[in-house]
């Protein structure tokens, strides 16, 4: 597969979250700071990247992790790797707020990527960005 055939899955999460988080992103495109830190969304998006690719038949660890390594990165932007180290601790640790919200967005995710239940979460759990610089 040399990850060829993962790009069109990549541009369809993206193209997902970015749906789903609209609602709380300033005008560049930035979500709110807040959630950086949180365990439950960001559980939420590990658990959407790696069930839908498991829907698409993509098995391979390194795909998998190459999927949601991108949609961090596209949420995120410079802070990704903050994030995704902050995600490995949790996954690790058994963070009991992490493990709910990760088994909960696994549920509730299939292959046509319907993320209204997390646009939800996002808009009654987060203010939207403001994109202000101080």
């Amino acid at each position: 597969m040399f990850g060829f055939g993962i790009t069109k899955h990549k541009r369809k999460l993206s193209e997902a979250f970015e749906a789903c988080f609209w609602p709380v992103m300033d005008q560049l495109g930035n979500v709110p700071i807040p959630m950086q830190s949180d365990p439950a969304i960001n559980a939420s998006i590990l658990a959407v990247c790696e069930t839908y690719a498991l829907s698409q038949n993509i098995t391979k660890q390194a795909d998998i992790a190459l999927i949601a390594d991108t949609i961090f990165e596209e949420i995120y932007r410079l802070e990704s790797m903050n994030v995704q180290n902050r995600v490995d601790v949790w996954k690790n640790e058994e963070n009991a707020q992490f493990i709910q919200a990760y088994e909960n967005a696994r549920a509730q995710t299939n292959a046509d990527l319907n993320l209204r239940w997390l646009t939800a979460f996002a808009k009654e759990n987060f203010k939207p960005a403001t994109g202000l610089m101080l």
